[in-house]
């Protein structure tokens, strides 16, 4: 693996705003960079990214499976006792999931490292499934990078055929996406997504998640008063528990996107969990749960 400095497309700002990426810099620093890329062999992409990310994915689920079933893990992955059902059902009923980001560290020598695996909310899917395809071609147009490079990216293809999957196993629903107010980042990825389900031939809609309400059935709905019974919603799971519509989850007839059972994936005590299961697993970091101070002593004086 080399990281390789290269120039800036000239305009690529505009470019950006051309093409509806307007959080190209946020809060006043650039988030985009383009000074330099890295080059990869297929070896390397295949064999220490692609491969642990099939791997580590598996054990992920392995892990839902066993929190699931075990009263005292889900206490320690702090779910809501009132959702134990929620989240229990949705697994067992065999919710699907769009997708997940598991993030890693890796140098190029060596097994990558997991750090998280954003199951619920990742972002980064505009920027990987389009802009960077886009900056690829310029560069090669402008005969920056040679005429051969390519990616190892089908991100895109892969969202769109998900979305079709998906309203195959979602019949007679039309889909809507929530993010927050005042979240460009959010609003560019929802929108992105929107379009991968619009090109896979999904009615879909927005709504802002503050703008969702409640009708007299206990049923949510949009602005216009339409019932929503299948939802993107790139909201965290842990606060749509404590949200006070929390107690509806579950009464109404809503397909989510993320699954409740993402709440699993997506919780800070996956890694200690992984570790345990997986002890020394080479693509695995050593990691523990917290232990309190009141259990800690209740342990020592026993």
């Amino acid at each position: 693996m080399l990281r390789l400095p290269i120039g800036e497309r000239p305009r690529w700002q505009e470019r950006a705003q051309e093409f509806g990426f307007h959080f190209h810099t946020m809060y006043g620093e650039p988030y985009w960079d383009e000074s330099a890329y890295y080059q990869f062999s297929l070896e390397q992409v295949e064999k220490h990214i692609e491969e642990p990310t099939e791997e580590i994915h598996q054990m992920c689920l392995d892990v839902v499976a066993k929190v699931l079933e075990d009263e005292e893990l889900l206490r320690r992955f702090c779910i809501p006792e009132q959702h134990w059902d929620f989240v229990r059902n949705s697994w067992k009923n065999g919710d699907p999931s769009l997708y997940s980001r598991l993030d890693f560290a890796y140098c190029g020598q060596g097994p990558a490292k997991l750090y998280e695996n954003n199951a619920d909310t990742p972002t980064s899917l505009y920027e990987t499934g389009f802009w960077q395809w886009l900056w690829l071609q310029d560069n090669v147009d402008r005969r920056a990078l040679p005429l051969q490079s390519d990616q190892f990216n089908s991100l895109q293809e892969k969202l769109v055929n998900r979305f079709l999957d998906l309203q195959f196993l979602t019949p007679g629903r039309e889909l809507h996406f929530a993010c927050c107010k005042d979240t460009e980042e959010d609003r560019g990825t929802v929108q992105y997504l929107q379009d991968c389900a619009s090109e896979a031939g999904i009615t879909n809609h927005f709504v802002f998640m503050e703008d969702i309400g409640c009708d007299t059935d206990g049923f949510f709905t949009d602005m216009q008063d339409q019932v929503i019974t299948w939802m993107f919603k790139l909201y965290p799971w842990e606060f749509m528990f404590r949200e006070e519509f929390g107690s509806l989850l579950g009464t109404n007839n809503v397909r989510w996107l993320e699954p409740p059972w993402k709440a699993i994936l997506s919780n800070k005590a996956l890694l200690p969990m992984l570790w345990k299961l997986f002890p020394g697993h080479p693509n695995l970091l050593p990691s523990f749960l917290r232990m309190s101070c009141t259990r800690l002593l209740n342990l020592l004086s026993w």
